[in-house]
């Protein structure tokens, strides 16, 4: 763990409880005499925190310093993912935000299985222990988008990641939002909607799966 995630960092004193507490002193049996390096994932400061009072329950925490560590990603991407079973959507986040993905953008698209919701308090717990352990200092943004037609008018600048030769490294002046489909891609009507928009596929003669995908993106740009 390179810090705890308290949405409280930067006040004077804050009160570690729940799975915060069980973690650091009944799993990890952490040091309680050693400062607590906490985030609040919202600024890039680093603080540092002495624990004064400590029960079965919880602990009491006084600020004691705190640092500026501000990190400009070299690289930028937004993926915009056609909506997917959200145990996939799960299992693929921490990937994305160690790699440093900005946003995520979730859109129904023609395949997607409208059952399928998205649960974002989830996501954002998935999310906070993955910056807790690779030591990211932003939380991954979510949005929620309901059509691929409201999703164009939002974001007018993007490229599409679909079944064709062209490559990422050919493309010229890539955009930093790129549209991935779920299992099937794209139907043909929402093809003709990206007319004239950059777009790109991959190299493998395997058909990939969404995740797939999307981590390939993922590596290709930021990694």
């Amino acid at each position: 763990m390179q810090f705890l995630y308290h949405e409280g960092a930067g006040e004077e004193k804050i009160i570690i409880n729940g799975e915060s507490f069980t973690h650091l002193f009944k799993s990890r049996r952490s040091d309680t005499k050693k400062p607590l390096k906490v985030r609040n994932l919202q600024d890039n400061f680093l603080y540092s925190y002495e624990v004064v009072s400590i029960n079965r329950r919880e602990a009491e925490c006084i600020l004691s310093a705190k640092s500026l560590s501000q990190k400009k990603p070299a690289k930028f991407l937004n993926i915009a993912w056609s909506v997917v079973e959200p145990k996939i959507i799960e299992k693929t986040l921490p990937f994305l935000n160690e790699a440093g993905v900005q946003k995520i953008i979730f859109v129904y698209t023609k395949f997607s299985q409208y059952s399928f919701m998205i649960d974002f308090a989830r996501l954002k717990r998935i999310a906070v222990n993955s910056c807790e352990q690779c030591g990211r200092t932003d939380k991954i943004e979510f949005e929620l988008i309901n059509s691929l037609e409201e999703f164009i008018k939002i974001y007018e600048k993007f490229g599409i990641i679909d079944f064709c030769a062209n490559r990422l490294c050919d493309i010229k002046d890539p955009p930093d939002t790129w549209l991935v489909g779920c299992e099937g891609g794209f139907s043909e009507n929402e093809r003709k909607m990206f007319k004239n928009r950059p777009t790109a596929g991959f190299e493998s003669e395997n058909i990939l799966r969404s995740e797939s995908a999307v981590m390939a993106l993922c590596a290709k740009i930021l990694l």
